[in-house]
């Protein structure tokens, strides 16, 4: 084998091999991450069936045991994905710099194509013939002419869909960025649930002593104590504050007119306000996506707003900003229910502002995710939807926003049924 062969050979089994390492823990992390996103599928219907059971010291330190090893495994697969997603953003990234590289040698070959037909239709069809004494020669020069347009028409087509291509990189880059920043802010809330559950359990602990009883006492006296869940602080985005007896009977109506369940609605919203500590404090010129501009004014001009004056939600570290109201309504979006709104509350313009129109919108675009059928199964696609759009099957984003609100809404239910006496 020669020298340059064997290079090449060694070269490729490199390459090779690098490659297959790769790929071998690319899956060994996907599988991982499956295994744990099965945990917290089973550690989620065995939290439902314990919920469903009588309540009894026992169960209730089962649900914490449980919940804590959910908690562990959402973070330990945050981890995981937001590896994944490091390393897929970095690849896109260089693919980026190469599609950029390719425009512009593209642009560069573009140039001299229209140098060459510049020249070429300089010259007359007379000059053209008598500069060639043969007419071979002069068919000879008109095709090399065609064919520097034909090149020309081509080198354009493969300009246009490496432009195509770059945008459609960039956007999906911008995405995979604003998932990354979720994961992490989940992650904080994740750790805080897992510290959160561990902290319950001991408080329990040490006030029951151990004794069904005591523990027993404990749920008499918590079922008595009405006035302190009808009072309790519920805040919404953008300064919105209210009892939690006020926002039940905003959900309630919501829910009448829409058919989604009012605990699962005042979970969405609850879990809207927390995204972040910067909600309601942006400007639309500085944290919108330029696409929502015109919605925007629509909006603003509608309701006799300032548009310069009123809040939306800041500019993550990545993406767009421009939430509106305290369902967190993009522009565009709230347009496509802004009518329905209206028709239903009777409040016309609607507005992403107030809270009874917010409640419905929110429970409308909820409804169109079978919402309404007021299952488990039906309010978690739900939930996922409405954080993750289409990728809400695939987004493990999607499963842990949505673990959270199922387990915000079970709890806002039992709130609910105190205070109906149930």
């Amino acid at each position: 084998m020669k020298k340059s062969a064997r290079l090449l050979f060694l070269f490729c089994l490199l390459f090779f091999s690098i490659f297959a390492a790769k790929a071998v823990f690319a899956d060994s992390r996907d599988d991982k991450i499956k295994q744990l996103e099965a945990s917290i599928d089973r550690y989620s219907q065995q939290i439902q069936e314990k919920e469903q059971e009588a309540q009894s010291l026992a169960n209730q330190i089962a649900i914490f045991d449980l919940q804590i090893k959910q908690a562990q495994a959402e973070i330990d697969a945050t981890n995981l994905v937001i590896g994944r997603l490091t390393s897929a953003i970095r690849e896109k990234e260089n693919d980026i710099v190469l599609q950029e590289n390719e425009i512009n040698r593209q642009n560069g070959i573009l140039a001299q194509y229209l140098r060459q037909a510049a020249r070429n239709d300089a010259g007359s069809l007379l000059e053209f013939l008598l500069k060639n004494d043969k007419f071979s020669d002069f068919f000879g020069d008109l095709n090399y002419s065609s064919n520097i347009q034909s090149q020309i028409q081509d080198t354009l087509a493969t300009i246009k869909d490496l432009k195509a291509k770059l945008v459609q990189e960039k956007e999906d880059l911008e995405s995979d960025r604003a998932e990354q920043q979720q994961l992490k802010n989940m992650q904080n809330r994740q750790k805080a649930g897992l510290q959160n559950s561990k902290k319950q359990k001991q408080k329990l602990l040490d006030q029951t002593k151990g004794q069904e009883k005591s523990y027993q006492q404990l749920l008499s006296k918590a079922r008595e104590d009405l006035d302190k869940i009808r009072n309790q602080p519920y805040d919404l985005a953008m300064g919105f504050k209210m009892t939690f007896e006020e926002a039940l009977k905003n959900a309630t109506m919501a829910s009448q007119l829409t058919g989604v369940r009012a605990a699962f609605l005042m979970a969405i919203l609850k879990i809207e306000s927390d995204w972040g500590g910067n909600v309601g404090k942006g400007n639309w010129k500085q944290d919108m996506a330029p696409r929502d501009f015109n919605a925007f004014q629509q909006i603003t001009s509608l309701l006799g707003l300032n548009p310069d004056s009123t809040p939306v939600s800041k500019k993550p570290s990545y993406g767009w900003g421009g939430a509106m109201g305290p369902a967190q309504f993009i522009p565009t979006t709230w347009l496509l229910y802004a009518d329905a709104v209206a028709n239903l509350t009777g409040r016309r313009p609607a507005s992403p502002w107030n809270i009874r129109d917010a409640f419905t919108a929110c429970g409308l675009m909820l409804a169109q995710s079978d919402a309404n059928k007021q299952t488990y199964a039906a309010e978690s696609k739900a939930a996922k939807m409405y954080i993750a759009g289409s990728r809400w099957n695939t987004s493990l984003t999607a499963r842990i926003y949505s673990n959270n609100v199922m387990a915000a809404a079970t709890k806002i239910q039992k709130d609910i049924d105190a205070l109906q006496g149930k």
